[in-house]
């Protein structure tokens, strides 16, 4: 992690003004990336687990596993054309 935490990019993007506003009343200008870097990770963290709960939850789903396997063997009949 301390090699990531070293290379740097440097992004730019717009916020709301409330948005920043807040931002600048309650943190500290020499602590803002940090502060914006664990708000972002926080929230790609919590994105990476729905998205691997929705994944989970559609393993499980026999329709969607059927409809799986009937897109499949369409594929594989049209395949020996090409």
């Amino acid at each position: 992690m301390k090699d990531q935490e070293q290379k740097r990019v440097h992004q730019t993007f717009s916020i709301p003004a409330d948005v920043y506003k807040e931002l600048h009343t309650f943190v500290k200008r020499r602590e803002m990336s940090r502060f914006v870097t664990e708000a972002i990770r926080k929230e790609l963290l919590s994105k990476k687990e729905t998205l691997r709960n929705a994944y989970l939850a559609a393993n499980k789903d026999k329709g969607q596993k059927e409809a799986m396997t009937d897109w499949e063997s369409t594929v594989a009949d049209g395949s020996s054309e090409w």
